[in-house]
């Protein structure tokens, strides 16, 4: 694993003991520590088979496979990157009196960030073969069977086996499993100890344990921590010298898991290992990590099959290296093949799987997440959590608030169930704010709340975000319409790998919400004013609307396939112009229908985009996006489409195409080089009424632009070159390219 990996792996876990865990280890345990007289026999006998169960093993040997997948996302991004993966395949053979062998098979390392980048990846694929030669141990699960068990849980956490685990868990019955062996060989029967934290505690783990009803030996652990780890709570000293804008920063290990196989039905032996979690810089980005290895083809106390001594191949080469166990010498000799035969390895995966999992099914995994949560305790008290200044956008600037602040804060009442509020003012003195419960995360769950706020018409944009405010106040650059809403909402979200979904229900009093400022750093200079903001229909309204985000592919050197799709029905009530002509941005208030009077209405409307990236040929690769809409009904200015700005038609400014139809199609044309691209594009769309829908006089515009990171931050100059002429600049993030 190389040092990025390892640092991401080592934020997750958090590998710091826990602090006063056995300060105060009482004589005997409290007396609910065991559920029932079974679950703490069982147990018992556990303890003891951790010393006898390996006796008899005097070697080992065994083939083991390794993968690591590190990503990049958040939960705005049309798609998740990918910034790391490896994979690695070695025979270990293990011996008693302290010699270790390693023949590694296959290694390759991937960073899709500099793919194509010819000397970058020959470094690459060399610091990999260096790292190999010093790679005494490969993986955690090249372990000695003399040593603890349970895998990650002494350098981290409480370990549920030792002496004074009473004092940090509780132990219940679980299940019983029983397997059936060929012909009259019998059955073996497997127990499960439940373990369960008595509070919500980083360094404590939910678990669920199986084990050999016969023998006590572990057959099967999977854990997860009692909460996720969080800087400001964990290391509150380090998390001071954190810029506001990245906080907060939270770890969350979705599970651990190892399993293990019978072998000459006398001993367990590990046989997966699976690890998956994220971690999350603030409400910007998330890094989503997958670690799984696997052991197999097992030779207990035979013969080496591996070439420790003798003359070796062409091309391959060994060393010798010593290191200390418990104040004892180790050597350990290291076999390693041409760099051509790691990197083409059959026993290396071909495919880019990402973060899909291998070692297990989905099915397991969703069942081991399911145990794993019903054991997690509820938090003792309120643990609130605070955000203001640039926490989470809290401090932000736009046309229409100018500057504006506030605070807001969440605390957990159960394991799974969060309630929260925040409360905003700004110099236009509008008051905003929002009560809210949820049943799981932002991400993943569901929610009722109640709001005030400021809402904007493309959900694509981002315009609280920091460099939506930092662009509004120097420049005066401003895509976003808003409108004020003012009701109650219930919803659902849910995620798996490659896709998001959501469902909404509403009630709303939406409002037209005036622009108050013009003030901007460029425009002391030029005198130029910030742009005019739509005047919203004003009207109550119900409504439901359902979202659905998803992707395809992660490697940049393949296809990347992305799209969403949005629908929306709602039937309003309102007290406003009625039949009026749609008071856009260049519409004078003075010329639009003011005529009052009652009216019901209904409307549906829908959007769907596909995107595509793909390498072309002469170093160069290609991106293209379509996209389209149709709203029906009497539809209100705020809930028609509008077109213009960096998240759609470069070169115009948001809002400026506008209707209730709309296409847009956006090509691009780059260098193959992730890490850093330089494009060209041009985009095509059209807006107006849905009948009088046309591809006829499009608005087009052409221009260039540069990204980091397989397009995280893009910066584009855009000029209009059809049904306008105008220069505009972009900056943002998650680009095409």
């Amino acid at each position: 694993m190389n040092i990025f990996a390892a640092g991401l792996l080592a934020l997750a876990l958090q590998v710091t003991p826990q602090a006063g865990a056995q300060d105060t280890i009482p004589a005997e345990p409290p007396s609910d520590t065991y559920a029932d007289p079974g679950v703490e026999e069982l147990l018992n006998r556990a303890r003891v088979a951790r010393a006898e169960e390996v006796e008899g093993i005097e070697s080992y040997e065994a083939l083991m496979k390794e993968r690591i997948y590190v990503g990049l996302s958040a939960f705005r991004f049309r798609r998740e990157r990918s910034l790391f993966q490896q994979q690695r395949a070695a025979r270990y053979r293990w011996s008693r009196d302290g010699d270790r062998v390693v023949q590694w098979l296959g290694a390759r390392r991937q960073i899709p960030l500099v793919e194509g980048q010819e000397e970058a990846m020959e470094e690459i694929d060399r610091e990999l073969a260096d790292e190999l030669m010093r790679e005494v141990d490969p993986g955690p699960l090249a372990f000695d069977p003399w040593d603890e068990r349970l895998v990650f849980a002494d350098s981290w956490a409480v370990h549920p086996l030792s002496d004074s685990a009473g004092v940090h868990y509780r132990f219940l019955s679980g299940d019983t499993l029983r397997v059936a062996l060929p012909g009259d060989q019998g059955e073996i029967v497997m127990i499960e100890a439940r373990v369960q934290p008595r509070r919500d505690d980083f360094h404590l783990m939910a678990g669920s344990l199986w084990f050999d009803q016969a023998s006590g030996s572990l057959v099967r652990a999977s854990f997860r921590p009692a909460r996720p780890f969080d800087l400001e709570i964990e290391e509150p000293e380090d998390a001071e010298e954190v810029p506001g804008i990245f906080k907060p920063i939270i770890a969350e290990v979705d599970y651990i898991t190892v399993d293990y196989s019978l072998h000459e039905f006398r001993w367990w032996l590990p046989r997966r290992f699976g690890f998956e979690g994220e971690v999350k810089v603030g409400r910007m980005l998330a890094m989503p990590l997958t670690f799984e290895w696997t052991v197999g083809q097992y030779a207990v106390n035979e013969e080496s099959q591996i070439p420790a001594v003798g003359e070796l191949p062409p091309g391959w080469s060994r060393t010798e290296r010593r290191t200390e166990v418990d104040g004892r010498p180790v050597y350990t000799t290291i076999v390693i093949p041409p760099q051509d035969s790691l990197l083409q390895s059959a026993e290396l995966l071909d495919a880019d799987l990402g973060t899909t999992p291998v070692a297990f099914s989905e099915a397991e995994l969703k069942e081991i997440r399911d145990e794993l949560d019903s054991l997690i305790p509820s938090p003792i008290g309120l643990n609130a959590r605070w955000s203001y200044g640039f926490q989470d956008a809290m401090t932000r600037y736009n046309r229409i608030e100018a500057l504006s602040t506030g605070i807001a804060v969440e605390a957990d009442m159960s394991r799974r169930t969060t309630v929260g509020g925040s409360a905003r003012l700004g110099f236009d003195l509008q008051p905003n704010g929002e009560l809210f419960v949820r049943r799981g995360t932002r991400e993943e769950g569901s929610w009722v709340g109640a709001f005030r706020r400021l809402d904007y018409v493309n959900e694509r944009e981002d315009p609280f975000g920091l460099g939506a405010s930092a662009l509004s106040l120097a420049f005066g650059y401003e895509d976003a319409q808003f409108y004020r809403s003012l009701g109650a909402e219930a919803g659902i979200r849910a995620r798996t790998r490659g896709s998001r979904r959501s469902f909404r229900l509403f009630y709303e009093h939406q409002s037209a919400a005036e622009k108050t400022t013009d003030f901007n750093l460029t425009g002391l200079i030029t005198g130029d004013d910030m742009r005019p903001n739509i005047i919203a229909t004003e009207l109550d309204v119900v409504g439901g609307e359902v979202g659905l985000d998803w992707q395809w592919g992660l490697d940049p050197r393949g296809l990347i396939a992305s799209g969403s799709i949005r629908a929306e029905a709602a039937w309003g009530f309102n007290e406003a112009q009625d039949g009026s002509p749609s008071c856009i941005p260049e519409t004078p208030p003075e010329e639009c229908d003011d005529t009052v009077s009652s009216s019901t209405r209904s409307y549906q409307r829908a959007w769907g985009s596909v995107a595509m990236t793909h390498p072309l040929f002469w170093g160069l690769a290609g991106a293209i996006e379509l996209g389209a809409g149709a709203a029906f009904g009497d539809v209100t200015v705020q809930r028609e489409f509008y077109l213009g700005g960096y998240s759609n038609l470069r070169g115009f400014y948001g809002g400026e195409v506008f209707g209730t139809g709309a296409w847009l199609g956006r090509i691009e044309l780059a260098n193959d080089l992730p890490v850093a691209r330089f494009s060209v594009f041009s985009d095509v769309g059209w807006a107006g009424d849905r009948e009088e829908w046309t591809f006829e006089d499009p608005y087009v515009n052409v221009g260039a632009g540069a990204s980091l990171v397989d397009g995280l931050v893009r910066f584009d100059i855009a000029r209009a070159v059809r049904r306008g002429d105008a220069w505009r600049i972009h900056f943002y993030l998650d680009g095409l390219f």
